[in-house]
């Protein structure tokens, strides 16, 4: 129901607390919530603190991806993280979109550890 205002930075919020949870919970590295956005007007700030990941969060109606991709890209160019777009519309699953030569990667190494 947020769509402006207040109570759509609330719902932005909480969602960047409820990733950097758990991405704590699900994974090694240390995740917060970038508060510096807030103190520096928003550049180059990930949503989402993580080591060598600029995340950009979106929670919306209806999300759109690209717009938060091209958000992550232009902000990662600052700080050199791969940049990442996670993002959830009401009542959906999180989604996760990244660049092709930046997923390879991963999942280069998700195989390597497969077959070891």
């Amino acid at each position: 129901m947020a769509s402006r205002g207040a109570g759509a930075r609330r719902k932005g919020a909480q969602f960047e607390r409820d990733l950097a949870k758990l991405i704590k919970e699900k994974t090694p590295l240390d995740a917060k919530r970038g508060l510096g956005q807030t103190r520096s007007g928003g550049e180059e700030v990930s949503d989402v603190d993580v080591e060598y990941i600029h995340i950009e969060a979106k929670r919306h109606k209806r999300c759109n991806i690209k717009s938060a991709l091209n958000q992550a890209i232009a902000d990662s160019t600052v700080n050199g993280k791969i940049p990442v777009a996670i993002t959830r519309d009401d009542r959906g699953p999180i989604l996760c979109t990244m660049l092709f030569d930046d997923w390879i990667p991963f999942l280069n190494s998700y195989l390597e550890k497969k077959q070891q």
